[in-house]
């Protein structure tokens, strides 16, 4: 007498027969073990387990491990390349660009735990490789950044890559350094106050470099 499947076995039995909720639960599993752990202590034999399919379907729809963290970078990082690349896009070479892009990448941090999490193994995994989006972003960012300077908004003595891993840098170091930051402010004040003041003084400190020398 056959018995009753069971949900589990239901669910995987549906997603061996649809390719888009595989790749979605792969890509969940994925993201969460990744997160937690890295991608290096990840086996994708646990993804398997986690997402209720078999590790050559893992390969299947990914190839390698690898392939798999690329996808899952390209998810946290496509967020905030559609929100820059609109902004760099809608705007002129100036000063105002590059302030609007600072604001925008810090706000994205804040309302995104989990794309602070993706940062902080891509520096544990000393992952130095860009994506297709982040190349191009650096691209339109670069070429913006020479339209300011040749109209003498910005200093023409620094590098545009400089002045954009700069903001970049200092906008990360408050999110992946929080409590330290915290534990060593002077003032008493509460740890949402401290990361808006934190905003507030690297705007200051940023400008008061980038800005043409009298």
């Amino acid at each position: 007498m056959p018995t009753a499947t069971t949900a589990p076995e239901k669910s995987s039995s549906r997603r061996r027969r649809d390719p888009d909720a595989t790749r979605a639960a792969i890509l969940e599993a994925a993201e969460e073990l990744f997160l937690d752990r890295g991608p290096d202590d990840t086996p994708m034999s646990e993804i398997g387990r986690r997402a209720g399919v078999t590790k050559s379907l893992i390969h299947h729809h990914f190839g390698s491990k690898k392939e798999l963290w690329d996808e899952i970078k390209r998810l946290h990082f496509g967020k905030y390349y559609d929100l820059q690349k609109e902004m760099i896009e809608g705007s002129p070479g100036n000063a105002e660009l590059l302030r609007e892009s600072i604001l925008t990448y810090f706000r994205f941090l804040q309302t995104d735990p989990q794309a602070v999490r993706y940062l902080s193994w891509r520096m544990v995994e000393s992952d130095d490789l860009c994506l297709d989006q982040e190349d191009e972003l650096f691209a339109l960012g670069i070429a913006k950044i020479r339209a300011a300077q040749e109209a003498g908004e910005l200093r023409a003595d620094v590098e545009p890559i400089s002045m954009i891993k700069a903001f970049l840098a200092m906008t990360e170091n408050w999110f992946l350094t929080k409590p330290m930051l915290c534990q060593m402010a002077v003032a008493e004040s509460s740890p949402d106050e401290l990361e808006a003041q934190y905003l507030e003084d690297i705007v200051k400190i940023f400008f008061e470099g980038v800005r043409p020398r009298s």
